[in-house]
């Protein structure tokens, strides 16, 4: 949950648009505007949320939400003169407000408007987007205007200070709007901090294109967590073939890969399938694919250039990754402790895990088979890895975070 000074967001109220709004049901990034609205809820803290709908609507909208297992909160349906529920909560909290025509990520609840006590309201830049955090204690009355007048009043939100969204996305969708272009805005969005610049210039330029059409398809993130493996390993067979249309083939395929690994992060976010599973099964495969990947450019440079070290090279690069791979999840797995310590240790172990895991790499091996010059490659990489492994092993030591209760 988010908390602003001593208290928390724990609840929210969700109505389902304004006069100029899609339906409910209306699918963006997957996900209808309803229930992309109750998990974004759900994650800035919400346990409950009451959702304003209209008679009329209101059978058609529970059914769509059946059977999602992320939906993990309380739904309470407010109708118009319907009663109240006689259990709103009355205790110390914060509650959200939004219609779900309005699309924003969860830290945005974070990050704005931490200092007001008595509430907030965020508006957008552009056609009228909002939303509100107000005290809890202001719910019931506000439900009770609902359901008399099939409106949100706004006397609870005009006297609340404004605030601007920043960097944030926040953008209410109307029927009007080109729903593709703000889907386009919205991936833009999803940056990983760890990107490198291969993966910011180019690799998510070509991503959010791919993203875009799997988003309309009934493809999980794993499954395409899967596809790139298998790419990958494609890519990493044509490095066998020894020639050098095979390598620079090989290399194509790695490069696509790459581009595929950024995809299913961006649909996990988009569609908030994010989950323990997905993470494992990325790193997992994606260290699978980087030891493929330099067997088989040792087994090319041999090959190409009769150099007898070459599978020895590979070989040393295939086992440093073996290595890093515990150690790499060990990192990350102690990430948050390690920022409240705030050793040096720490913060070179943050650079060197960024560093690792932004893919940058392909985009090397590419040009190195397009001058043929692969064994280049092989040599500092086989050398570096070393150098790598070693040097974080001795980091994660000196910050004590190879015990068990780290």
């Amino acid at each position: 949950m988010y908390r602003f000074g001593s208290r928390m967001v724990h609840t929210a109220v969700i109505s389902t648009g304004g006069v100029d709004a899609p339906s409910p049901l209306t699918r963006f990034g997957g996900l209808s505007l309803l229930k992309r609205a109750l998990l974004t809820a759900q994650r800035a803290g919400a346990r409950v949320c009451y959702v304003l709908a209209r008679n009329e609507e209101a059978a058609a909208l529970q059914n769509s939400l059946a059977n999602d297992p992320r939906l993990t909160g309380g739904i309470v349906w407010i109708t118009p003169r319907s009663p109240l529920p006689t259990d709103l909560p009355s205790d110390v909290g914060y509650c959200l407000i939004f219609s779900c025509d309005t699309l924003f990520r969860p830290a945005l609840i974070q990050d704005v408007g931490k200092e007001y006590e008595d509430g907030w309201q965020v508006h957008g830049d552009s056609n009228h987007a909002n939303l509100a955090i107000v005290p809890v204690s202001q719910l019931a009355s506000l439900l009770a205007a609902w359901t008399q007048e099939s409106s949100l009043s706004q006397e609870y939100t005009e006297p609340l200070p404004v605030r601007s969204p920043g960097q944030h996305f926040l953008y209410r969708l109307t029927q009007k709007d080109d729903r593709g272009a703000v889907e386009k805005a919205f991936l833009l969005t999803l940056e990983n901090p760890r990107d490198g610049l291969v993966d910011t210039y180019l690799n998510r330029s070509c991503s959010r294109l791919i993203t875009r059409l799997f988003l309309r398809t009934p493809l999980t993130p794993n499954q395409i967590t899967i596809l790139s493996f298998l790419t990958g390993l494609l890519g990493a067979s044509c490095f066998l073939l020894g020639s050098y249309g095979g390598s620079v083939l090989g290399a194509l395929l790695l490069q696509f890969s790459t581009v595929l690994d950024c995809v299913d992060g961006e649909v996990a976010r988009v569609k908030m399938l994010e989950s323990p599973l997905g993470e494992w099964l990325d790193i997992t495969l994606d260290t699978a694919v980087h030891i493929a990947i330099f067997l088989g450019v040792g087994v090319a440079v041999w090959k190409q250039d009769g150099l007898a070290a070459a599978p020895l090279l590979g070989g040393l690069l295939a086992a440093a990754a073996f290595i890093s791979f515990p150690l790499v999840t060990r990192a990350e797995k102690t990430e948050d402790a390690s920022r409240a310590r705030g050793g040096w240790e720490d913060i070179w172990i943050e650079k060197m895990v960024a560093g690792l895991t932004s893919r940058d790499y392909s985009l090397l091996v590419l040009l190195c088979a397009l001058v043929g010059k692969l064994a280049w490659f092989l040599w500092a990489a086989a050398i570096g890895a070393q150098v790598f492994w070693v040097v974080l092993l001795i980091l994660l030591w000196k910050a004590g975070r190879l015990q068990r209760s780290a």
